[in-house]
């Protein structure tokens, strides 16, 4: 049986755990994505002038396809390593990501 999403960490938390091999970021620092950025600043100014709301982006947008890429080799790793969700004990992590992730207190 495999593994639910919220079993593990979200997808950009293994990505923002790993270095960006593009733009340097160190783990835990958000990507240098000025293109990017300024796409979503322009989508929303466009959207609040049409008086709609403005859309908060996917945390993975704002990251390099490099960076993504490790941390889902991180996440698949992670997800093999792991017993098998009836095997599992409530409440105990089975992620690697240490210091970088820390799970909110509702999923504990």
């Amino acid at each position: 049986m495999p593994a639910t999403p919220d079993d593990f960490p979200p997808s950009h938390a293994y990505a923002l755990a790993h270095r960006c091999a593009t733009c340097g970021a160190e783990p835990g620092q958000p990507c240098d994505v000025p293109r990017k950025q300024a796409e979503i600043d322009r989508t929303n100014s466009i959207r609040a002038q049409l008086g709609q709301p403005t859309l908060e982006p996917d945390p993975l947008r704002l990251l390099h396809a490099t960076r993504i890429d490790a941390g889902g080799r991180h996440r698949d790793r992670d997800v093999a390593a792991a017993p098998w969700p009836e095997d599992r004990e409530p409440g105990r992590r089975y992620d690697t990501l240490g210091e970088h992730w820390q799970a909110p207190p509702e999923s504990l």
